[in-house]
């Protein structure tokens, strides 16, 4: 018997460790499948030409990806296998055997900041961000996705609020067979063997409408044929009626609005109406928009930082070349006095150090780069990383393959041009524009309407119902008429019901609470508004004061690149000379100090093009600043702050007189090209203002504004990029306003 068990449960055992192995190996990609993942970037491009918005087919070929662009990248693109391991796949860039004979370098991959942004809304599927929060948080990450998810939820989204309001229809259809034996005649109706064969059916249509109407229209009927000798008809009888209902809430339930907010089934503390329903969605879609925004603000800082790397490593391989070239001098002249050991041993220290910083700055050390909220909204300036690092950054966040064979090469410069702006508009539409306070401002509309809604179970719950019913009997469906004695007998009757139906809990302990927790949602909600209104006034501040600062900074820096530039040339000169008692401390020391005051323009330059950028992400124009305009965003006036708390914020820049024209320029980048703003202030007093007219200019100005940029730029001025009169100082805040 044991033996017959263990042969009986052999065999499955068998076959399920057959069958775990089987999935163990599926599992497991095959080296072929691994190669492939591996080298997916050589499918990016199949030719170097970049992609962009004039080249419909280029751009496609960065989307789709096919076997016969990754066999053109491997034939083409790659000068040298060193960057292919043993199974096919391409490996990440580094500095090892850089310093081969046979070493190559990269192919490289000339992109500017307009066809990074294209590329990276090619691949914007999901919003990625410099840090790793994608990894420690992926459901925190936002996706294109999340606006349509939550307008299509079945149980909160605009839809399903809407269905309440539908027409239904109820319908139930039974036939019975029915075969007893009862001791009591009168129970089965004069029989004591009851014989029924029974066909019900209930059918209803009703409505509801949004003033909290419930329209109800029934119609019922029974076929009854059974052997009871007490029928008035004999063979089966037809029972029916007609039925229409109505019933109106006339204090809890009543009114459109609250049913708009709520929902015709509300209950208290759960309000999901059509009202809220939409006000969740545009919450979703403002949270969309920021992500965006967020989302290609890190694409430039990602880009600008690539930037200072090419620029910085320059900088230091001059730098080392001309410290090699000390050395040399050094070298020829040892012995000599001037170039004892001790000098050419400093020299040559200093040009191993030059070698440091330059190997730091093609491969890069993993430390925080330049991205959002990392001292300023919009990015601080950080100018870490190299060369190798900031281009894989670059890539993962605009969504590239990682790893394709070429280097990305930064073909764009940052402009230096003088920018003013109008701090009373920069401020406005700052307060009116900004995405995290439309996004706040609809969730206060939002507190509002469930504290109105919630004021609404305060009352009892009263029903006005009103019925009418027609019924009939007859030998047919519906059939009217029997014969009763040889007589025909009409048997269609009428019925009403009027009554009122009352429901409410003494106390109305639950409906008070609710009151209470909706005004302090909204005193919560209105007081992070006051303070995020506080917030933005803060960042626009901060960024008006960067800007004035970097550009300050930038003129500072170039005279000092310029005067360090001034004393290398001329000691480098007298070096070669045959002077005897030369010091070469003098010549590796303004060696030193220019790769510092190159390193330090070039950083300004770059701080002072994302404070630029910086301006338009605190003024919420961002999107706009990148002629993108993101559909389902539209700025209603319920996002926008009172004229009182305009002046509030903003102080006495509000108290002058209504703004005699409007800004006329086109939209654009304002680091292209740019008008200079058309606006003229007239001052009056604040107390003669005609609020009102004051009011509507504002709201048309404000209106006009959500299409176009909003800086006040003065005209580029040609010369060399770094000499001074190429950075004449910006023009005052006031004067500029007042022209």
């Amino acid at each position: 018997m044991t033996r017959r068990l263990i042969s009986i449960w052999l065999i499955p055992t068998i076959a399920l460790l057959t069958l775990v192995g089987c999935a163990a190996t599926a599992t497991k990609p095959a080296p072929d499948e691994l190669a492939a993942l591996l080298a997916d970037s050589s499918s990016s491009d199949a030719k170097p030409d970049t992609p962009n918005a004039q080249n419909p087919a280029a751009f496609q070929s960065v989307s789709h990806r096919t076997n016969e662009t990754v066999v053109d990248a491997l034939s083409h693109g790659l000068q040298s296998n060193s960057h292919l391991s043993n199974d096919g796949g391409l490996t990440p860039f580094s500095i090892r055997g850089s310093s081969d004979a046979n070493w190559t370098s990269p192919e490289p991959w000339d992109l500017t900041i307009d066809e990074a942004i294209q590329l990276a809304l090619a691949n914007s599927t999901v919003l990625r961000s410099l840090g790793a929060r994608l990894i420690q948080s992926p459901n925190s990450t936002s996706t294109i996705y999340e606006p349509a998810i939550v307008v299509t939820d079945p149980t909160a989204g605009i839809e399903a609020a809407l269905s309440e309001f539908d027409a239904r229809i109820k319908g139930d259809l039974y036939y019975e067979d029915n075969d007893r034996v009862l001791n009591n005649e009168f129970v089965g109706q004069g029989v004591n063997f009851f014989k029924q064969y029974l066909t019900r059916f209930e059918s209803s249509l009703s409505k509801r409408t949004a003033t909290g109407t419930t329209y109800t229209l029934r119609h019922n009927f029974d076929a009854d044929n059974n052997n009871s000798d007490r029928n008035l008809i004999e063979d089966r009888a037809w029972a029916w009626n007609v039925e229409g209902e109505v019933r109106q809430s006339l204090l809890q339930g009543r009114s459109v609005s609250f049913n708009r907010i709520a929902g015709p089934n509300a209950t208290v503390g759960l309000y999901n109406g059509v009202v809220i329903a939409r006000l969740n969605a545009d919450t979703t879609v403002a949270d969309l928009e920021i992500s965006l925004r967020d989302f290609l603000s890190d694409v430039e800082n990602a880009y600008w930082d690539l930037h200072f790397a090419y620029e910085d490593l320059k900088v230091k391989q001059q730098a080392r070349d001309r410290t090699l070239h000390t050395y040399q001098l050094l070298k020829a002249r040892q012995g000599l006095p001037g170039a004892e050991e001790d000098k050419l041993a400093q020299a040559l220290e200093q040009y191993y150090r030059f070698e440091q910083e330059v190997q730091n700055s093609l491969a890069g050390r993993l430390v925080v780069g330049t991205r959002s909220f990392n001292g300023s909204s919009g990015g601080t300036f950080q100018g870490s990383g190299g060369v190798y690092v900031n281009e894989r950054r670059l890539r993962m966040i605009m969504g590239l393959p990682i790893n394709d064979g070429r280097l990305i090469r930064t073909a764009a410069d940052p402009t230096v041009a003088p920018m003013t702006y109008d701090w009373n508009m920069v401020a406005g539409n700052a307060i009116c524009r900004r995405t995290e306070l439309k996004r706040q401002r609809l969730i206060v509309d939002r507190r509002r309407y469930e504290l109105s809604a919630s004021r609404n179970f305060l009352l009892p719950r009263l029903d006005a119902v009103g019925r009418y019913r027609y019924r009939a009997l007859g030998e047919s469906w519906l059939g009217s008429e029997i014969v009763d004695n040889g007589s025909p007998v009409q048997t269609d009757t009428h019925e009403f019901l009027v009554g009122l139906s009352l429901d409410y809990p003494v106390g109305v302990r639950q409906a008070s609470a609710a009151v209470r927790n909706a005004q302090l949602k909204l005193a919560r909600e209105q007081s992070l508004l006051d303070e995020l209104e506080r917030q933005v006034v803060f960042g626009i501040s901060n960024a008006i004061s960067e800007s004035d600062r970097a550009y300050a900074v930038l003129r500072t820096a170039i005279n000092r690149e310029n005067a360090a530039k001034k004393q290398y040339d001329l000691l480098v000169s007298e070096a070669q000379t045959s002077v005897r008692q030369f010091n070469y401390n003098s010549l590796l020391d303004s060696e030193q100090r220019l790769s510092e005051a190159s390193s330090a323009a070039n950083r300004a330059r770059i701080q002072y093009l994302l404070a630029t950028k910086n301006i338009n992400f605190e003024m919420g124009a961002l999107l706009e600043y990148y002629n993108i305009h993101l559909a389902g965003s539209q700025h209603s006036k319920k996002t926008k702050p009172s004229k009182n708390r305009l002046r509030q914020l903003l102080g006495h820049v509000w108290q002058h007189g209504p703004l005699k024209s409007k800004p006329k320029h086109s939209p654009g980048n304002p680091l292209q090209s740019s008008q200079p703003l058309d606006i003229e202030v007239i001052d009056g007093s604040p107390y003669e203002i005609d609020v009102d007219e004051f009011g509507e200019q504002i709201d048309q100005i404000i209106s006009q504004e959500l299409q176009e940029t909003t800086p006040q730029l003065s005209s580029p001025i040609d010369g060399n990029a770094n000499s001074l009169e190429t950075l004449p100082p910006p023009a005052d805040a006031s004067t500029s306003a007042s022209q």
